[in-house]
């Protein structure tokens, strides 16, 4: 067997796996009905628990991720950031406030990601390379944010999504959309 072949035999498959670490009243679908003001206070963290149940079931079957991070949880739950850099998945960002870009300007959107970036770096002293846009939203009418993101040390961005909802941002059948 030639020598390319027998190493790609002992490769072993790869999937794709990310997680965004937010908690359930920061979803999009949520935001008509509860406020920022509201989180963490009227409705209680659930996040960490239920990323630490992830990273329990990813270690019992060795698997690494990507765990896209807000800024916000990152702040109130600091150790859960160094524990997943901790265990080898790689660290993003989700922003800090989980606002879709659609509603920003490119100054605030700049501000936002820039704020969580920070964050998660400060934290754990390790290069947040990737970013993730609440909702994938990043459509044609906000493609400026792949410049922003870029002008802020990203390396790529996983915020786009060809699926057909009500809420993400983009659509089937859409010509895709390049990251920087």
């Amino acid at each position: 067997m030639p020598d390319t072949h027998k190493r790609a035999a002992n490769i072993l498959p790869q999937c794709a796996l990310t997680v965004d670490v937010e908690d359930y009243f920061h979803v999009s679908a949520f935001s008509n009905r509860i406020t920022p003001a509201d989180w963490g206070t009227k409705y209680p963290l659930r996040v960490e628990q239920n990323t630490h149940r992830l990273l329990e079931l990813f270690a019992e079957h060795n698997a690494r991720a990507t765990f896209f991070m807000l800024g916000w949880v990152a702040e109130r739950c600091p150790q859960l950031a160094r524990e997943i850099v901790g265990q080898g998945h790689e660290l993003a960002s989700h922003g800090y406030a989980h606002q879709v870009v659609t509603s920003q300007t490119p100054l605030v959107f700049k501000n936002d990601v820039f704020r969580g970036k920070s964050l998660l770096e400060d934290i754990t002293g390790c290069a947040v390379r990737g970013y993730r846009a609440p909702s994938f939203s990043i459509n044609p009418n906000t493609e400026w944010a792949f410049s922003a993101l870029a002008d802020l040390g990203f390396i790529y961005s996983s915020s786009t999504y060809p699926v057909k909802h009500d809420l993400y941002a983009r659509r089937l059948g859409q010509k895709p959309l390049s990251a920087p």
